[in-house]
């Protein structure tokens, strides 16, 4: 679909939830001039930001608000459909949705833009456009702030808060004001990070241009990149070229604001800040040591190296000299690295996994069919997978009411005697409702292999409430795992407080297993808190929470997240192999029904 300059910066616009004059203009703009007419080709992803922003704004300006819940009910339902959208007949569009929907999302795919949203657009006050990703400001609450509070920039909602101003507003109150100034600081402390799965291909293929440059020259990889953290604020990479080298290849991945002779500073082509570091061969291992571990961890090891040691021919040379064990990149941290005493090599690695824990299917909110999933699992030589659909209470993920679970396990048993190479465990990611109860009986619970429990609604809890509301649920007889044990999701929300000692503490006396949720916009449990779990004897499973064939390998991140922590493979539920995995769950379904009684 070809579409002119002036439908495409206002697509931008759109995207960057700001309408103004653009702040950030990615290098597509700024050579317009070369390469128009534009060729936008819509994914699924992007045409739910699209009709989300039209519903949200249908609400501020409180207009047909009919329309508007249709919409938000399209967007959801978009994450479940198979295939692109854009590559569907108008026929299939037109049968998929409700006929304004369908008709707005042929509209888009059509000419580029929706006119009605670019109306809405043009009548929004560019700062609403902000306030838009604070937590918790949906259409309407924006409306109030911005009619009768005359508040359309963030500053001026900051200032509001601090005035105690909004809780004189009609629908809000002292609460919702410092919820609203939470929201603010949240916001701006997570500004110019990225999720690490993000960043993480774009890098590579940065330092794959950068040694093209000159094969023979050290580059590699240092920072919060190099530790895998689970968010980062950009991508640095240290290399013995110099900056006129760079300077003269650098067109193919980033845009240089900066440039010296320790140091060039750039954008890349994905708005992601780029900071390469330039030295010497005789210093490179020293300096990519200094610049990898966090402030802490080096100051520590370089304490304890002789003064009279100024050559390295490694980094693991460097903590020999500080007679220390050589400390792997993920967990020079400063928290779990002086207590580890295992190897290395003992560290979780993806091929350690044996089982795919944590997947949903067609049958709730998955994308792949039950039959499809298992075989791809299959064909990746696992030996077993856990089927977990949301139960009934999560409706908006087309939750599973009993006779549809029933309907489930009897695919599983055909299934099963089809695949005899890979066993397939019968589970449930089960709701922990408000008062910490399960989304089913006992008596139904106890039909399934396992049971994983998580929290998914009334999200809005202070630590006691929260902590409360898990441990009633790890105590639960048929609890197997704890999903996502705070329900954040990085750069997004933070997630509910809870008192995680008391959480691990009450998992270790029920043997009850915790997962790190390896989605990487969630990775929860937080990885700072498994050197607890594994402290007091708390298996660990590292589960993808896989809505597709696609996001098993999600359980990637899971592992960078649990290998700064110093999880071994040996402390690792799903790196056991089927038969102590059978035996496990043998033993944990007699105890619970020894309590049950």
């Amino acid at each position: 679909m070809i579409i002119s300059k002036k439908t495409a910066i206002r697509n931008f616009k759109a995207d960057m939830h700001y309408p103004g004059p653009l702040r950030k203009v990615p290098v597509l703009f700024q050579h317009w001039h070369r390469i128009l007419p534009f060729q936008i080709v819509f994914t699924n992803r992007e045409i739910r930001k699209k009709i989300s922003l039209y519903a949200e704004l249908l609400q501020l300006h409180e207009k047909d608000e009919a329309l508007s819940k249709k919409l938000s009910s399209a967007a959801y339902f978009l994450r479940r459909i198979e295939g692109e959208i854009a590559s569907f007949t108008t026929k299939k569009i037109s049968a998929l949705f409700r006929p304004p929907i369908g008709k707005i999302i042929l509209e888009l795919l059509e000419s580029g833009s929706i006119s009605a949203l670019d109306e809405l657009i043009e009548l929004t006050p560019g700062g609403l456009f902000e306030l838009m990703q604070i937590k918790g400001l949906g259409g309407k609450k924006l409306a109030l702030l911005w009619k009768k509070g005359k508040i359309d920039t963030l500053e001026g909602l900051l200032k509001a808060c601090e005035q105690k101003a909004i809780r004189k507003l009609p629908g809000f109150g002292s609460t919702s004001e410092e919820n609203i100034r939470k929201g603010i600081q949240s916001h701006l402390d997570q500004q110019n990070h990225f999720h690490l799965a993000t960043v993480a291909t774009h890098a590579e293929d940065i330092l794959k241009l950068i040694r093209k440059i000159s094969p023979g020259s050290l580059t590699e990889f240092c920072g919060g990149i190099r530790r895998l953290n689970p968010t980062v604020a950009g991508i640095e990479i240290i290399t013995t070229l110099d900056n006129n080298a760079i300077a003269k290849n650098s067109k193919k991945y980033m845009v240089i604001k900066s440039s010296s002779a320790d140091k060039t500073y750039g954008i890349s082509h994905e708005e992601i800040p780029v900071t390469i570091y330039h030295t010497n061969t005789s210093n490179f291992h020293l300096d990519r040591f200094r610049l990898t571990g966090n402030e802490q961890h080096v100051l520590k090891v370089m304490a304890k190296i002789p003064r009279t040691a100024k050559s390295f021919s490694s980094e693991k040379s460097i903590y020999q000299k500080a007679g220390l064990p050589y400390i792997v990149p993920e967990m020079r941290e400063n928290l779990a690295e002086w207590d580890y005493k295992a190897n290395p090599e003992d560290l979780i690695r993806f091929e350690d996994i044996r089982g795919v824990v944590h997947n949903h299917t067609t049958y709730s909110d998955g994308v792949d069919k039950l039959g499809d999933f298992v075989k791809a699992c299959k064909q990746k030589n696992f030996e077993y997978v856990v089927i977990s659909d949301h139960s009934k209470n999560a409706h908006y993920a087309g939750g599973l009411k009993e006779e549809k679970v029933l309907k489930q396990f009897l695919e599983i048993d055909k299934l099963q005697k089809e695949m005899k190479s890979i066993r397939i465990f019968k589970s449930i990611e089960c709701d922990i409702k408000v008062n910490g109860d399960l989304d089913y009986e006992n008596s139904f619970l106890k039909k399934f292999d396992l049971v994983i429990v998580s929290i998914h609604q009334q999200l809005k809890m202070d630590e006691a409430k929260a902590t409360r509301r898990l441990l009633k649920a790890i105590e639960q007889p048929y609890t197997t795992i704890l999903g996502h044990m705070t329900g954040r999701l990085l750069l997004m929300r933070p997630g509910y407080p809870v008192n995680y000692k008391k959480i691990i503490d009450a998992c270790a006396a029920n043997r009850v297993i915790i997962e790190i949720n390896s989605n990487p916009y969630r990775l929860d449990m937080d990885w700072t808190q498994i050197p607890y779990a594994l402290n007091k004897g708390v298996w660990i499973s590292i589960n993808p929470d896989a809505h597709s064939i696609r996001e098993i390998d999600n359980i990637k991140w899971g592992i960078a997240a649990a290998r700064k922590a110093g999880l071994i493979r040996a402390k690792t539920w799903n790196a056991l192999p089927l038969n102590r995995i059978e035996e496990y769950l043998k033993w944990k379904k007699s105890n619970s029904k020894e309590i049950f009684k």
